[in-house]
């Protein structure tokens, strides 16, 4: 079974790879314009030098490509590589423009494209720096053709063209000193845009007072496990409880005290759950409890649990006699009905509990027996 070197998920390394293939792209296009200038007499060179240069050019820009793809680049402090690829790019130019006389110019318009290369990368203070190694690299290419070939070249036309592209570079780089520091304010207002919509996100399924997953996710959620137990997967039943008598604490008591049983009573749950479960505040003190992968029994321990929870639970420092106590029906999802079926028997089975004297747990089997009495 063949390796990927790069996971489908790594979304961060595939940008990088397209990068280091678009500095190949320029690479290509510096080589094919190095071939058309070499066959126009532009080169100092035989062939055979020729093809060396470019052998060196391409063992770079493919090994730079190489690191990426193995993911050896995550050991650097930049992983993009950018400055790597830019700083090789210049220095292959300058050794090939190093070997041109009277098309040296045309080559050198390649040094702009390389500065705008890490405009969505590099910091001012490399933007800087790239710009004077291309300066200073070029005049020292002239400097040192001149020492070799002093016949071969007019010092006031290579002053010029030293001046006129240093200006050119010097311009470039505080376009692209620009470019970066507008993708920077973009990158801080994307972070801070994420995370508004974390926060909204959060807010739209979360309930504000208890904490807990609201009604409607719970009802997203329900419809997940469903569509999971249709298809022959894990089953789960449903409890809705209530808090027995809460409407005679927020009138005796105020909504203060309601709104404190309620935080209470929620956190209390939440230590009760497992993993796999689910807890919401479905509206007022009714709250809805999903047990994943067990049958009714199972279910039925599980809610009695929560209820001999709440029941010794002291809320003294509010008042003095002050008890709670929660009552629940429980209900098992069958396969390919509504979800709306099961709430409904889990709600009857919740009024049955209600009627039999509160604080007490109460299964959808235990309607059929009381019809059957009846």
């Amino acid at each position: 079974m063949p390796v990927k070197l790069i996971q489908k998920d790594d979304v961060k390394q595939k940008i990088r790879i397209k990068r280091a293939l678009q500095a190949m792209g320029g690479g290509a296009s510096q080589s094919l314009v190095s071939f058309i200038l070499f066959y126009s007499g532009g080169f100092r060179l035989e062939l055979q030098g020729f093809i060396l240069l470019m052998i060196f050019l391409w063992t770079g820009h493919l090994s730079l490509t190489l690191v990426i793809r193995l993911g050896i680049n995550h050991h650097f402090s930049d992983p993009s590589m950018t400055r790597e690829m830019v700083i090789w790019s210049i220095l292959t130019l300058l050794i090939t423009v190093f070997f041109m006389d009277q098309f040296r110019p045309l080559m050198m318009m390649y040094f702009p494209i390389i500065l705008l290369y890490g405009a969505f990368s590099m910091t001012p203070n490399q933007y800087r720096a790239t710009a004077a190694l291309m300066i200073f690299g070029y005049i020292a290419v002239v400097l040192t053709l001149f020492k070799l070939y002093p016949s071969r070249l007019k010092i006031e036309y290579e002053f010029i063209v030293a001046l006129v592209f240093a200006l050119v570079i010097v311009a470039f780089s505080f376009v692209c000193n620009q470019i970066s520091l507008l993708r920077k304010r973009l990158h801080l207002r994307n972070a801070e845009l994420a995370t508004a919509l974390d926060k909204i996100e959060h807010m739209a399924i979360t309930d504000e007072l208890t904490g807990l997953i609201n009604r409607r996710h719970m009802m997203y959620l329900l419809e997940q496990h469903k569509a999971i137990a249709d298809r022959g997967g894990i089953g789960f039943c449903v409890c809705f409880f209530d808090i027995d008598r809460f409407k005679s604490i927020n009138d005796n008591m105020g909504h203060h005290v309601g709104d404190i049983v309620l935080k209470r009573f929620s956190s209390v749950i939440q230590s009760q759950l497992r993993a796999s479960d689910l807890f919401a505040r479905f509206g007022g003190e009714e709250f809805v409890f999903v047990s994943v992968g067990v049958d009714l029994k199972g279910a039925n321990i599980a809610a009695n649990r929560i209820r001999k929870a709440i029941e010794v639970l002291s809320f003294k420092d509010l008042a003095q006699n002050l008890t709670v106590t929660v009552s629940g029906g429980l209900a098992q999802f069958r396969c390919n009905e509504k979800i709306e079926s099961v709430l409904s028997r889990a709600d009857q089975a919740l009024y049955l509990a209600k009627n039999r004297g509160r604080n007490c747990i109460k299964i959808e089997t235990d309607i059929k027996s009381t019809l059957a009495l009846n």
